[in-house]
């Protein structure tokens, strides 16, 4: 997008959705869903690593999550609805 389509699509200014600071409009930014984030705040809520170019992210409870630590999430939740 151009930055003045941005700027009407998104406003002036958003809020990341980790750490909730404000996020300029010149700044860029991850999204995953309808949350934004800072690309410095782009990473596991659960164990802090650092998403590259290819890794796979889940969205569990509005909050980020690796392959590793989702699947970790998924299989307690299995094991206690048993």
């Amino acid at each position: 997008l151009c930055r003045r389509d941005y700027l009407r699509l998104f406003g002036t200014t958003g809020y990341c959705a980790a750490c909730k600071k404000m996020i300029p409009a010149f700044e860029m930014v991850m999204r995953a869903k309808n949350n934004v984030y800072h690309l410095e705040c782009f990473a596991c809520q659960q164990c802090m690593h650092r998403f590259c170019v290819g890794d796979r992210f889940y969205l569990a409870d509005n909050k980020i999550l690796c392959e590793f630590d989702y699947e970790e999430r998924m299989m307690f939740a299995n094991l206690g609805s048993s």
